[in-house]
């Protein structure tokens, strides 16, 4: 599991740091490029996902955790190619999120192999503003 906003000093040495305390070396497969971006509004998450289908993808939400799955079913004609180099692996991506998001207003797309999914932050107005009822 990665957390959603993380710095790196050293990239290489860090890296394999951060990997083996979160527990992540276990599971060195397919992992797909991800780019994350925080702004005010929220957080943007692109994750290079070429060769999978929307139908194949599963996102959800479990206790903040944000989970991102696919599986492909490999064809029969692939396995009679004489030369392979390539193949789509299944892959599973974690991320821990913040306790200030909307989880209701999360949204995905998938636009050329890339799958664009949208984390609003919750507004300052919706955390502090609540009507409580007298038992």
């Amino acid at each position: 599991m990665v957390r959603l906003v993380k710095y790196n000093s050293e990239p290489a040495f860090s890296n394999l740091f951060n990997r083996f305390f979160e527990g992540e070396l276990g599971n060195l497969g397919h992992r797909p490029a991800t780019n994350i971006k925080e702004s005010e509004e929220g957080f943007a998450l692109d994750i290079l996902v070429p060769g999978y289908k929307k139908e194949q993808i599963n996102i959800e939400i479990d206790e903040r955790i944000l989970s991102i799955s696919a599986k492909q079913d490999e064809s029969k004609e692939d396995e009679e190619a004489w030369l392979k180099e390539f193949s789509i692996e299944a892959f599973n991506r974690s991320f821990r999120l913040p306790k200030n998001i909307d989880i209701e207003s999360i949204k995905a797309e998938q636009v050329d192999g890339i799958l664009h999914i949208n984390i609003p932050k919750l507004k300052e107005e919706q955390k502090i503003k609540k009507l409580i009822e007298i038992a």
